[in-house]
């Protein structure tokens, strides 16, 4: 069973229903507020046996507060019963996939819920072009890696992964995905990112004998290697945004990025922060905006299941780094066995999440401003850092430093809290990081770096294409189409825009009305500090 992608014919009909979705991230339904503060599910659910070709499917589960009133099952196909586990449906329609609602009632009125998914079919993408400088590909051959770091090696072991891991979701269906977080991660540091051979292309490899995931963020291409569970039952999206949030961090600030320079015992605070950063504002943005991006219910439901459950993964941390006495440290001992770092980098992370639920707008906003503080990293600063030492200055610089960060994410000083937290934390260094960050690209809009969405139908075209494209805030469009020399074809368009969905059409004329010949063009929009580009074929 593999994924279906769909390209429709008119790009239109998948537009259409987007002007009830809001363009800003954080104005749709989900959050992670309840799995960040909130009391934790009792209820749970799953199925004990299914038949995908009669369409039976059994579910058994669980509620430890143990209700006396039976569960009410609203198994998606507008059939809903009570009962209490288990429970056994026919699904009359195999032809689509169905989301089971199990709620629990509790005295006093009080319910919970939760869902289970019934797939029957692969799941359907129906994709938006990405940029290409940005795609993400999960090769089915050997691909060469080479370092760009003197210094760091490249395992011997790594393969492909073969056709076999792809049985329900299809190789192409996971490289659109992650090309979509690849692209929200490149908004997130404002674009500021090191380019290798003219891009940030990045490949998916297996390494069977690893029990997790790493980053190669140092490899041309930039690489990250997983074990076959990745693909193994539910894919491992949340684990996937992790390490890509690794290769992008650790490359960022174009001209003076983190990686190699903070590596070493003293890394966690910076790069573990934020991958679980990029981590959780990437599943939040593409479980709020995936039907934009042609995702199917059934697949934004994976997505949203599996971070919640890596969500709970940094609660946990932090509630036991306030139990355990809040034991900050921005160094883990090489001759321990445990990382006494990792319940602060942890913290870090979940403050950032609580704020950006608190705060309610979205996350890829704040991540951009945290990251626009933390482009002012430069040799100084570097050496403030103090990779290769354990002191307390060099504590404290770290702790300053991610602290200012979040302080800028949010417009908010929070320095208190986390001295409350037992971070370490100099006011002077925080002033003076916020005075450096108040000279990075002064002007620009950087409350709300989402990413411009563009897309062109139809496409391939032989007269006329509606050329669609999203805005993220307020701000002025320039949209032109392009040869492949980067040559002005003409202008479609120069005015300011309001954020949402907008429209423009091109009738395959250059910029004298006179028809283009047969090719491929570029459609080019900038929009504040950001450029999206999407190809268009002129068939004549």
């Amino acid at each position: 069973m593999a994924t279906r992608i769909v390209q429709s014919a008119m790009i239109l009909s998948m537009l259409a229903h987007l002007w009830t979705v809001p363009a800003m991230a954080g104005q749709r339904d989900f959050t992670f507020e309840r799995y960040l503060s909130g009391g934790l599910p009792t209820l749970n659910a799953w199925i004990v046996e299914m038949n995908e070709t009669t369409g039976y499917v059994l579910v058994n589960g669980c509620d430890s507060q143990g209700p006396s009133i039976p569960f009410t099952w609203n198994w998606g196909d507008n059939q809903v019963n009570d009962g209490w586990f288990p429970q056994d449906h026919t699904y009359a329609d195999i032809s689509r996939n169905y989301i089971l609602t199990i709620t629990a009632h509790y005295d006093g009125d009080e319910t919970d819920s939760t869902q289970v998914l019934i797939r029957f079919v692969p799941p359907e993408i129906d994709p938006l072009p990405i940029p290409e400088e940005v795609a993400v590909s999960v090769p089915d051959s050997l691909v060469e890696l080479t370092s760009r770091m003197p210094g760091y090696g490249i395992p011997d072991d790594l393969v492909f992964f073969g056709d076999e891991f792809f049985t329900v979701i299809s190789r192409s269906a996971v490289e659109y995905l992650l090309s979509v977080t690849a692209f929200m991660q490149k908004g997130m540091v404002n674009d500021d990112l090191f380019q290798i051979d003219g891009g940030f292309r990045q490949v998916v490899l297996r390494d069977a004998d690893f029990p997790g995931m790493y980053s190669l963020w140092y490899t041309s291409p930039v690489s990250f290697a997983a074990a076959d569970y990745a693909f193994q039952g539910t894919v491992q999206w949340s684990s996937f945004m992790h390490e890509m949030g690794h290769n992008v961090t650790l490359n960022f600030p174009a001209g003076f990025y983190y990686g190699g320079k903070i590596d070493g015992c003293a890394n966690a605070i910076y790069s573990e922060t934020m991958a679980q950063i990029f981590q959780h504002a990437t599943a939040y943005e593409m479980i709020n905006q995936g039907e934009a991006y042609g995702l199917s219910d059934d697949l934004i439901f994976d997505i949203q299941q599996n971070a919640i459950q890596t969500i709970g993964v940094v609660r946990n941390a932090y509630e036991r780094y306030i139990s355990e006495g809040m034991n900050f440290a921005s160094w883990n001992d090489p001759v321990t066995p445990e990382d006494e770092t990792f319940d602060t980098f942890m913290t870090l992370a979940y403050k950032f999440c609580a704020h950006a639920e608190g705060a309610g707008e979205g996350y890829a906003g704040p991540a951009g401003r945290m990251t626009r503080l933390l482009s002012v990293f430069n040799e100084d600063l570097q050496q403030r850092y103090d990779q290769q030492n354990d002191t307390a200055e060099a504590d404290t610089f770290r702790a300053t430093l991610m602290v200012t960060a979040e302080s800028f994410a949010f417009d908010t000083d929070l320095r208190d809290e986390f001295r409350d937290l037992n971070f370490p934390i100099s006011d002077a260094t925080y002033e003076e990081l916020l005075v450096m960050a108040a000279d990075v690209d002064e002007g620009d809009d950087i409350r709300y770096p989402c990413r411009v969405a563009l897309a062109c139908s139809p496409n391939p075209l032989q007269g006329q294409t509606e050329v669609w494209f999203q805005m993220p805030a307020d701000g002025r469009v320039l949209l032109g189409v392009y040869d492949l020399r980067g040559r002005e074809v003409c202008a479609l368009a120069d005015r300011v825009e309001s954020p949402g969905w907008r429209r423009v059409s091109w009738n395959g004329m250059d910029g004298q009305g006179r028809p283009v010949a047969s090719g491929v063009y570029l459609i080019r929009l900038k929009a504040g500090n950001q450029v999206g580009m999407a190809k268009v074929v002129v068939l004549r």
